[in-house]
């Protein structure tokens, strides 16, 4: 487990402030991120923003879109940012 949180660390720091904004956003279950009230309680700056994050972490196998239902590709990662790394 400790070689996964080492691997999930190197990842994350790789990620902008936007992009871990936004998957901060998409762990809390937002379903209208590109809402005014979202955006701002996420710091997001805008909804380009939304769409850049989204994009790049698609290319980067962070996230799936299938259907356009964006999801975690690993699920374990999304577990561990919810309970170790945005829990701080």
């Amino acid at each position: 487990m400790e070689q996964l949180s080492l691997l999930f660390v190197t990842i994350t720091e790789t990620l902008t402030t936007q992009q871990l904004n936004y998957l901060k956003a998409l762990i809390a279950g937002e379903k209208a991120i590109s809402s005014t009230e979202v955006m701002h309680r996420y710091q997001i700056s805008s909804t380009t923003s939304i769409s850049r994050s989204k994009a790049a972490l698609i290319k980067n196998d962070i996230l799936d879109n299938k259907a356009g239902e964006i999801s975690f590709q690993d699920p374990i990662y999304a577990y561990w940012l919810k309970t170790e790394f945005f829990a701080k």
